[in-house]
């Protein structure tokens, strides 16, 4: 059996794909962190996640949760014979499994400073899983895949694309953008920017409406409320006239389905999101200039030239999931 603890929101749909592609026998755990239970509930199901611990806020709460989730996850190790860990960089995963002897295959793909979660969880790692264009520290053995983690995503959401969640929220298909805040309480983040005015200047001039995906759980929705219920996001990106992120995920995915996609990250970006712009699929325009950026997306992705180049991108790079594969089988079979 092989342990996967799934700590962020989007490494669900991650590990979702690698399971069901390879049909392996798992223990999932996650941890609460918004709605991340919810959702590792809902993609990650027929595995029978286990919610294990939380998530801390600032410094001394992040140091706090993790030893008590360290002691949580010790304990819980017990009732299972786990022959291998697997995870998109949970540091409380690495000092469990090297406590225990359990070797550890650590994928990440954030390569901005201070490089915290890297520090704390390659060192650990048998392997590092990263992609080609990571340059972050490394510490051992690290393999390296084409692309970015999100082809994974987009791969498993176009297994089976429904476009039913707009409709859940009564919106009108094109007719509104999704807008992602930036990750304040990050270890790589603090400041969010002028992020909300730029979003207020663009939905005024564009006339759309904004569908905001909090980052405390919960979508706040064109009429003022506030939906409370998990959502499938790359269902919501799907029939979005464009996606506008202070982030990183969402708006990879958004710009491997072909979706008109703005960065607004208030600082350098992530390898894998510079690897996108260099590919012309997002934009990250100064911010006088962001309607006529976003304008531009738009024009580009009703002649199908957005679509027509995520698509070539996606058949280019594969999928990143085979390497971890082959991976895991090749650590199996040496224990």
């Amino acid at each position: 059996m092989i342990w996967i603890d799934v700590v962020n929101q989007p490494h669900v749909r991650f590990w979702r794909r690698f399971l069901r592609k390879f049909s392996i026998e798992a223990l999932v755990t996650t941890r609460e962190k918004g709605d991340l239970p919810q959702l590792t509930n809902l993609f990650l199901g027929e595995w029978k996640p286990l919610v294990v611990g939380r998530w801390g806020k600032d410094r001394l709460d992040k140091l706090k949760a993790f030893s008590e989730r360290v002691k949580k996850l010790m304990f819980l190790l017990d009732e299972y014979e786990v022959e291998l860990a697997l995870s998109k960089g949970s540091t409380e995963q690495a000092r469990v499994s090297f406590g225990l002897g359990i070797p550890l295959i650590v994928v990440n793909d954030n390569d901005l400073p201070p490089h915290v979660v890297t520090r704390l969880t390659f060192p650990l790692s048998k392997v590092a899983i990263v992609p080609e264009c990571f340059s972050g520290p490394i510490y051992g053995e690290t393999r390296r895949f084409k692309g970015i983690c999100e082809v994974a995503h987009v791969l498993d959401y176009l297994e089976s694309p429904t476009k039913i969640e707009h409709k859940r929220l009564e919106l009108e298909e094109n007719e509104y953008l999704v807008i992602r805040p930036p990750p304040k309480s990050s270890h790589y983040l603090e400041e969010d920017g002028m992020f909300r005015k730029l979003i207020d200047k663009l939905l005024r001039e564009t006339g759309l409406e904004g569908v905001i995906l909090r980052r405390e759980g919960g979508i706040e929705l064109p009429r003022g409320e506030v939906y409370q219920g998990v959502v499938d996001g790359l269902d919501l990106i799907s029939t979005a006239a464009g996606v506008i992120s202070g982030g990183g995920t969402m708006i990879r995915e958004a710009a491997l389905l072909g979706i008109p996609s703005i960065s607004l990250f208030p600082r350098e970006e992530p390898c894998v999101t510079s690897e996108l712009i260099a590919e012309g699929l997002i934009v990250k325009p100064k911010p006088e200039n962001l309607v006529i950026a976003f304008k531009e997306l738009q024009k580009r992705a009703e002649s199908s030239v957005l679509k027509e180049k995520a698509e070539s991108y996606v058949e280019r790079v594969g999928d990143p999931v085979d390497l971890i594969y082959k991976t895991v089988n090749e650590l199996l079979s040496n224990y």
